[in-house]
């Protein structure tokens, strides 16, 4: 895996050699070592690169369901969507002998850019201290965001108590490629995850970014990265905390009903988003790999909900071979991929859940209101109401899963911690080809394994169980 990962750095930084008339020349130790501040700024230009997020782990929650017989027979039948249908069966391996994991591989790639600026920008020449902070802070918002997603999809959920020994990611901080590749724990990702966004707050990001800029982090993005990280520890009192502070510098909602016969805004003029972090493919805009929604999901709408109108579709309006259930349509509407970067809707429902947690029932709920009213037409919305805090949790969280569904794997990652809750934890079914699958709380299918080709480069690395 040392050489594997040199070919993945070796691939990154071409990248940005075509992209960037103005880097320089090739130094020792097979790196690139741009020496001025502003060919930091050329690297992280580079925001295709960056823009990314691990995408397919939608496909394993209860959000998806293929109910369609001919959607799985379909499924079923083509070798290279085996990786979609292994996931969403819980399979012990998803890809199979010489196959790549290409968003496990994408998040590396750019991970290795990553260390160079945060290892390397502060020596650098002709530039302020400012300015070398700056960079460095944007490039730390990227690592934590990287490795936030990494050690949720392939580690298991936060638990105080295990977390120093539960096995994590291979956790690069530095731009090497000769380091022996092993798992650390846990415990050490977030460790660096909080340090890196920590770091990130205090060091000159400019306080919001939008438009073309929407995928360059900024104070608020790194803001609500803290406050998601600490909702996936558990730890609500910091998690309201820094999703208030990302709302006090952006908060806009979207206004649903203005776009119900309109363009509905992609992600350079979504005011919502905070920082762009899309899927990178619309794969899963086309039949067979389109995300078929639960009945469960999708019953839990208020039908005159815009979200339920608007983001869901007739699964028949994909393949009229399909006769059943609804289907997330958002890509339908933007002509791009999910996004699974912060945004104003997600502060807000951390924001909502810690107050419910707090004793604050009625605070949470009507910090929920807010949003749903932009949610519904005009005349059709109906406020929400809770007996208690506990009432307000639960229809909190529900109004998490409607808002956040089928997008860069909220809804699996909220299993996986709420399934330390037993009031919460929750056996899932997904049904396919005739089979139906049950997966357990806490499960090790929770975790998921790494793609055999990888042990060819790295013995050392431990797969999960």
């Amino acid at each position: 895996m040392k050489k594997y990962f040199k070919y993945i750095a070796i691939a990154a930084v071409g990248a940005v050699v075509l992209s960037c008339d103005n880097y320089v020349d090739i130094k020792t130790e097979g790196r690139l070592i741009p020496e001025e501040v502003e060919n930091y700024r050329y690297l992280l230009n580079n925001s295709a690169q960056y823009d990314r997020t691990y995408g397919d782990i939608d496909i394993a929650s209860d959000d998806i369901s293929f109910q369609n017989e001919a959607q799985t027979t379909e499924l079923a039948a083509a070798d290279y969507l085996r990786p979609f249908t292994n996931m969403y069966k819980w399979s012990e391996k998803i890809y199979f002998d010489g196959e790549h994991d290409s968003d496990m591989e994408t998040l590396y790639a750019e991970l290795n850019s990553v260390n160079v600026v945060i290892n390397e920008v502060m020596k650098s020449k002709n530039g302020t201290e400012a300015e070398k902070a700056a960079l460095k802070a944007e490039a730390e918002v990227h690592r934590a965001y990287i490795f936030l997603m990494l050690v949720n999809t392939f580690g298991k959920a936060y638990d105080a108590t295990t977390s120093a020994t539960d096995p994590g990611i291979v956790l690069f901080t530095t731009p090497t490629v000769s380091d022996n590749i092993t798992r650390t724990s846990v415990q050490a990702a977030y460790d660096v995850i909080l340090a890196d966004l920590n770091d990130a707050v205090n060091a000159g990001l400019k306080p919001v970014n939008s438009g073309t800029n929407v995928a360059f982090p900024s104070r608020a993005a790194a803001y609500a990265l803290l406050s998601r990280t600490y909702l996936y520890m558990r730890n609500y009192p910091l998690a309201l905390e820094n999703a208030e502070k990302s709302l006090a510098l952006q908060s806009t909602l979207t206004n649903m009903a203005d776009y119900e016969f309109d363009a509905y805004p992609t992600r350079r003029f979504d005011k919502e988003l905070i920082l762009s972090k899309y899927n990178g493919y619309s794969s899963f805009s086309y039949s067979p790999q389109i995300l078929a929604l639960s009945n469960e999901l999708i019953n839990s709408f208020d039908t005159n909900d815009l979200r339920y109108v608007m983001f869901t579709q007739p699964t028949s309006s994909y393949n009229s071979a399909y006769t059943l259930g609804r289907t997330y349509s958002r890509e339908a509407l933007t002509g791009e991929s999910r996004n699974a970067g912060p945004t104003v809707p997600e502060m807000m429902l951390v924001k909502a859940e810690c107050l419910a947690r707090a004793g604050s029932g009625d605070l949470a709920i009507a910090e929920i209101n807010k949003l749903r009213q932009k949610r519904f037409r005009a005349g059709e919305y109906v406020a929400l109401t809770a007996t208690d805090s506990k009432d307000a949790l639960i229809k909190v969280l529900a109004e998490r899963r409607k808002e956040l569904m089928g997008r860069g794997g909220f809804r699996w990652f909220d299993l996986k911690r709420l399934n330390k809750e037993p009031e919460f934890a929750k056996t899932i079914t997904h049904d396919f080809a005739g089979q139906t699958l049950t997966l357990a709380p806490n499960s090790d299918r929770y975790q998921l394994p790494f793609a055999p080709i990888y042990f060819d480069y790295a013995p050392n690395l431990q797969q999960n169980p």
